[in-house]
Parts: C-alpha cells; structure tokens; sequence
C-alpha cells in the first residue's frame, strides 16, 4: 500500500510539471508573438459619413462632407499620424482632414450628387470592404493555427466514467474455460478503465510529437507573416483602384462640364447661321451644318453623363456602397500632380519596391516556412511521438467468482508514459516527406521570383504611362492654346463682318477636342502617377503634396477653381 500511494503521489507530479512546462511554452516570453488581429484602420460607414450606406441598404439618401480639391496645392490624402518618404529621400507629413458628422449636410432629391473628395474615398475604401475582409480573416485564421501549434505541448484534460459488465464464459491465460458474471465501474480523470489494464483514455494526457512542438511554432509563425503581407498587399491593391476610379471619374465630370459648355456654345452659332440665312446674309447650307454638329454635340453629352453615371457606380463597388449613389467630386479645377518624378532613375525605384513591396515579403516568409518544414521532416525519425498520461479517480467491481458481486469504490491513480520513435516504410517514406518538402521551397522560391519580376513590371509601366501621359499634356495644351488663338482670330474677323459665323465652327471644334483631349491626358497622368506611387510600395493613405506638372490648368466651365 505504502509503495502505491508513493507511486501516485510521483504520477501526480509528473502530471503537474508536465502541465507546468506546457503552459510556460506556450503563454511564455515565444507567446508575445502572436499578436492580436488588426483593426480595420477606420471606423464603418454610419460612423464617419451617417448618410452613407453599403450595398446591403435600401435607401438612397447620401451624407458625406466638404471636400479638398482633387489634386494640386493643400490637397489632403493622409493621416496626420502617417509619414511617407518619397523616392528623393525626404520625409513629409500631410494632415487629413478630420471627419466632423455635424457637418454633413443630405442629400435631397434636387441635388444631382454627393461631393466625395479623393481622401474620404482612399479612408472609406478600407470599411466593409469585402475583398479587404477576406485578407483580414485569412490573417485570423493564420494566428489561429500559431496558437494552435504553440499548444501542441499542453495536455488534454479527459473526465468522465465507465460501466462494464460480462456474462458468459471467460479463458484464462492457462487455457481455462470459466462462465463468469463480473462488473465494474469507474469514474474520475479518464475513462475506460477495465480489469488490470491502464486506463484507455487518460485523465491527463500529453500526445505529441516532439519534431512538430518544436518546429511547428516556427512554421505557423512565418505562415502568420506571409499572410499579414498579402493582407497589407490587397489593400494596397483596393487603395490603388480606388484612387485610379475617383480620377477617372473626376475626369468624367470634367469633359461632361466642357461638354455641356460647348453645347451652349455651338447653340449660338446655330442661332447666327439661322439668322444669316433668314436675312440672305449666309447660306442655308451653313445652317443646316451647324445644327448638325450641334446634333453631334448633343449626342456626346449623353454619352458623357453615361460615363459619369458608369464610374460614380464603379466607385461605389470599391466602396461597398450602392451603386445608385451618385458620389462625384467637389468640382474645381482638373490639374496633373507628381507624387514621384517620371523621369528618376528606373534602378533606384525598383530597389525600393522590392524592399517595400507587402508581396515580395509574403513571398520572402512563405520561403523561409518552406524551409522550417524540411528540417521538421529532417528530425522526424530521431525524434519520438510522445504519450504521457495520468488518471484518478474510483474504481470498484465484482464477479461471481470473487467474495463479492460489486465490491465498494476504493481510489485508483494511473501513469503511462511511452515514447515511440517512427521509420516510415524503412525510411523510405521519411526520405519522401524530406523530398516534398524540398520541392515546395523551389515553389516558394519560384513564387519569390515572379513576385519580384511582377514588381519590376509594375514599377516599369506606370513610369513609362507617367511619361507618356506628362508629354500628351504638353502636346494637348499647345494643341489647346493654337486652338484658342485661332478662335480669336476667327471672332475678330466675324465682328468686323469680314466673314460669317459658320467660319467660326472649325475653330470652335478644334478648342471643343483639344480641351477634352488635355483632360484624358491629365487624368491619364494622375492614375499613371498614383499607380507609380502604388508600385514602389507606398502607402497611398500617406499619399505626400505632389509639386504639380508646369502646365496649363484645366478648368471645368461652370465652376470656380
């Protein structure tokens, strides 16, 4: 009895330690690594803008606030929180403006739209946005798993009970043949507890490999880095499309209000020639041909708004909001901004992509993942699967055979531990997991490389669209000003009535397209350069005071600048 309660009281410590170690493993100093899941950087739709609703509301009412000019001087994308530093190495600080709900004003049935600025559109781009959410619980489901493996250590606890009962005959290990009625019970730590043996399910139980608890943190740690990579990286993505749909769709606005402009004016030289004709001063011939390109003017107008409606849903999709918002920006002026040079070294912004990029350094951890999981097949074979396993509790039973049918329940305690070392197939099936593992490192290797030559394409292409887009705006706006001085030279002539006003239509449609050729190109530059800023790994919510292009301003007819 003395040598029984020793070996309980021995069981119980080693169950005790046991549990000790393996709660010192996993909420120890290697814990404080995983971190809590982030945030999403802003608040929802109803906290920042209360009019503003997703996709899944049915009314179409829109509140949001003032809005900063789309581009240029003062223009506010970033949080005053945030710094960036550009490609020339410096360090600046944009403050965004801060959101105040007093101020919004709704949007009534006779308001054509709701202002949005191109800085409430980059922070709303980051609210219920599912695509972002996606990333965001893949990086839950990433910490999930590295606890998961931190535990591997920790035993389980099993209490529960057993009832056992047989009826019929029984051999003994001398060959024996009794008919027995025996039965017993036990409840406690574990369960299934028969006869002589251990008790089947421990009460405390430790089941591990030790190869896994050792190298299985290590992996699950850098599977939680890669992922936070891609989540970073997708929304960079969301940032970059948001900013390229809000230009284009401020670029829209802009060619419908020149657009509309030049209806009105085409109009009065429809008047005149129809005058002049009336009077026998002008050809009917030239009458009809204006109303003709008034007609052609009209139509493009409608096409116009079709463009406009088209990229205000466009954006509301990569705002998670309703499609029939009709958000559009606060109006102004269209002007080209820099935020990187087009002409800096190619060289230069390609290292600093690949360094900064959220893409390369995912692909960077799932390499070094690939690697932990070679050397955990490496060890697999010397190290052993271990089962450490404690019960206690009652126990007591009967038979027929014995001085009682179902004697009282006296405490009984248990300790098992066994160690197994595991040779696949000979080693054969060993030196098949080393051999998968290498190859899936070639793969994450691969990935690392295509991962690199993409970010060399992207940086490659917006510079070169950068480029090409700042020439096109010098192109267009001497193609506008050659246009504008004909006009003059045109008008001149008609007011000192050596011509007649059909002469003036040629001049007029030369303005007409070379004031919504000047928009594409600023536009075209605008997306180039936030792609380029996007491409070299920045973050478009810090998005620095870009020093505008020195060329001319496109005003929107209409509107005050």
């Amino acid at each position: 009895m003395a040598n029984r309660m020793t070996w309980g009281r021995v069981a119980r410590r080693w169950a005790v330690v046991g549990t000790g170690c393996g709660v010192a493993a996993v909420f120890g100093s290697g814990c404080r690594a995983i971190d809590p899941v982030p945030e999403p950087p802003v608040a929802p739709h109803t906290a920042l803008y209360p009019g503003l609703r997703p996709t899944t509301a049915s009314s179409a009412a829109v509140t949001v606030t003032g809005a900063a000019p789309v581009a240029g001087e003062g223009r506010q994308v970033a949080d005053s929180a945030d710094r960036v530093r550009p490609a020339g190495g410096s360090t600046s600080q944009v403050p965004l403006a801060p959101v105040d709900p007093s101020a919004a004003t709704p949007l009534t049935a006779a308001e054509p739209g709701s202002p949005i600025d191109l800085g409430v559109a980059l922070r709303l781009a980051g609210v219920d946005n599912p695509t972002v959410n996606l990333a965001r619980e893949r990086v839950r489901e990433a910490l999930a798993n590295q606890l998961a493996a931190r535990t591997l250590l920790l035993p389980s606890v099993n209490i529960g009970g057993n009832f056992y009962h047989h009826r019929g005959n029984l051999q003994a290990s001398s060959g024996l043949i009794r008919d027995v009625d025996r039965q017993s019970l036990y409840l406690g730590a574990g369960a299934r507890a028969v006869g002589t043996g251990t008790v089947t399910v421990p009460g405390v139980w430790l089941f591990a490999h030790l190869g896994d608890a050792m190298y299985e943190p290590l992996a699950a740690r850098q599977q939680v880095a890669a992922r936070r990579s891609d989540a970073q990286a997708v929304q960079n993505v969301v940032l970059r499309d948001v900013a390229a749909e809000y230009l284009r769709l401020a670029g829209a606005e802009a060619r419908l209000g020149v657009l509309r402009q030049g209806e009105t004016d085409v109009a009065e030289v429809v008047r005149l020639t129809r005058v002049y004709a009336e009077k026998g001063q002008g050809r009917q011939a030239d009458a009809d041909r204006a109303l003709t390109n008034a007609e052609l003017v009209r139509r493009q107008v409608r096409e116009a708004e079709e463009d406009v409606a088209v990229a205000a849903a466009r954006l509301c999709r990569l705002l998670n909001l309703d499609p029939s918002t009709r958000l559009r920006p606060p109006g102004g002026t269209v002007q080209p901004f820099r935020l990187i040079p087009e002409d800096a070294d190619l060289e230069s912004l390609v290292t600093e992509a690949t360094r900064s990029r959220p893409e390369v350094s995912a692909r960077a951890a799932e390499i070094q993942q690939a690697q932990t999981r070679v050397k955990q097949e490496r060890v697999r074979p010397w190290v052993p699967l271990v089962s450490l396993g404690y019960s206690g509790g009652a126990f007591g039973g009967g038979s027929n055979l014995a001085a009682s049918e179902f004697g009282p329940l006296n405490g009984r305690s248990n300790f098992d531990l066994v160690a197994v070392w595991n040779i696949e197939n000979l080693g054969f099936g060993n030196r098949a997991r080393v051999r998968r593992a290498g190859a899936e490192v070639g793969q994450a290797v691969a990935g690392y490389d295509l991962a690199v030559n993409r970010v060399r394409r992207e940086v490659a292409e917006a510079q070169a669209e950068a480029r090409a887009a700042a020439k096109q705006i010098e192109t267009a706006a001497a193609a506008l000003a050659a246009a504008e001085e004909g006009f003059k030279l045109e008008s001149d002539r008609i007011r000192q009535g050596l011509g007649r006003p059909i002469e003036t239509l040629d001049s007029f449609r030369q303005i007409f397209d070379a004031r919504q050729e000047l928009i594409r190109a600023v536009v075209a530059f605008d997306v180039a350069q936030f792609r380029l800023f996007a491409a070299v790994g920045s973050d478009l919510l810090s998005a620095p005071t870009g020093a505008n292009v020195p060329t001319t301003v496109v005003p929107v007819p209409g509107q005050q600048p």
